[in-house]
């Protein structure tokens, strides 16, 4: 099978690697920027260009691993180069269906992982959701998924989609609080560490039960008086005076 990233990012640079990896290596690296197609073509092995008209003609999947306001573009631009390839990106947030006015195989293939140059991802753990116009592209994607990974789910535009909000909650919405934390306590020199233990106990109550039944905290247990305290504390900073509130009140609607 003949694999084209298209993208030089985060998600390109790790994929492409695993891929490699598992007896899948990519044929060819494409990105607007020479340089960063160069960089991971070279440690991928691979041919590389940064123009479209330049991708390989015999193509059998391409990987658009690109920011999701680009998708579209991006599909633009290649669609009259690409023949009979299987065409996916990797986005949580955006739909497959967008791919079908450019290409007769589409899908996607999303990695429900957030991924950092720094970190090397824990493959078995990360789930892939894959989707696809045809179902014997969807088996391809599956097969490739289990290969590379562990979890795979068939999971569909509109699923997606809520996936997508959810995954914001549980990971960008809870790290922006742990710097919220990091910041208050920095106010007073004390140390983040100082919640790290609370921090594990949270997420392994999440894993191990309902993240319902799990909650505490003064506002589960009605405690205004404390409450009014924090926000007294917070005052100095609204925005996260207006966070506590609004998360105080959607755990207990009493408070309100």
């Amino acid at each position: 099978m003949k694999i084209v990233i298209i993208g030089a990012g985060r998600i390109a640079w790790h994929l492409g690697k695993r891929l490699k990896s598992k007896g899948l290596p990519v044929a060819q690296v494409i990105s607007r920027t020479a340089g960063h197609a160069e960089s991971l073509a070279e440690v991928l092995q691979a041919q590389w260009t940064d123009l479209p008209a330049e991708i390989i003609p015999d193509a059998d999947w391409i990987i658009l691993a690109v920011k999701d306001d680009a998708i579209v573009e991006v599909a633009e631009a290649f669609a009259p180069h690409v023949r009979e390839a299987l065409v996916t990106h990797t986005s949580g947030g955006t739909a497959g269906a967008v791919l079908a006015k450019y290409f007769s195989r589409y899908g996607v293939f999303y990695p429900l992982q957030s991924f950092s140059r720094e970190h090397t991802p824990v493959w078995s753990k990360i789930p892939f959701c894959v989707d696809a116009a045809h179902p014997e592209d969807v088996l391809q994607l599956k097969k490739t998924a289990k290969t590379i990974g562990n979890l795979v789910y068939r999971v569909n535009d509109e699923q997606r989609a809520l996936l997508h909000v959810a995954a914001v909650f549980a990971n960008n919405f809870a790290n922006r609080c742990f710097a919220i934390a990091e910041k208050i306590l920095d106010e007073k020199d004390l140390p983040f560490e100082l919640l790290h233990p609370l921090m594990e106990e949270t997420l392994a109550k999440a894993l191990q039960d309902s993240p319902e039944r799990m909650q505490t905290g003064p506002a589960m247990r009605g405690d205004t008086d404390t409450v009014k305290r924090h926000l007294h504390l917070l005052q100095k900073h609204p925005e996260w005076q207006n966070i506590y509130r609004i998360l105080s009140d959607d755990i207990n609607p009493e408070l309100r």
